[in-house]
């Protein structure tokens, strides 16, 4: 039994060491502002073609108040340039609000293997109850 734990900590020490821990503040010396910024920027978007994330109302809503503000500069007046800009800003904090609305769903893992909580039986559960 000891040479089982032993196998099991020499291979998450040789895991650990294939990660690069060695290395980790010259990789983040090489991470720019503008690459970390791309990077969120892709992952906000991301995802199936037609899911309405957070990022993505985020997204048009900026598109839609730099709309408005280049209407803005090339027109006079308040008309459609007033609606695109509320329309922006009410879809901005809709946008924000989603991230907290609904949460992403968290996976349960344990050494690399998925933990499926099955629970307790409807005659468990009952049993319990009436005790």
């Amino acid at each position: 039994m000891p040479q089982k734990y032993q196998r099991e900590i020499e291979e998450i020490l040789q895991q650990a060491g294939d990660l690069g821990l060695s290395d980790l503040p010259e990789r983040r010396q090489k991470l720019g502002f503008g690459r970390l910024a791309w990077e969120y920027f892709k992952q906000s978007i991301g995802g199936s073609a037609f899911s309405i994330t957070p990022g993505r109302i985020m997204l048009g809503a900026v598109l839609i108040l730099l709309a408005a503000l280049v209407l803005n500069l090339a027109t006079t007046g308040f008309g459609i340039v007033g609606l695109l800009a509320w329309l922006g800003f009410i879809l901005f904090i809709v946008g924000y609000a989603m991230f907290f609305i609904k949460p992403k769903p968290v996976q349960k893992r344990w050494r690399g293997d998925v933990i499926e909580y099955q629970g307790e039986s409807l005659w468990n559960k009952l049993r319990n109850r009436f005790q």
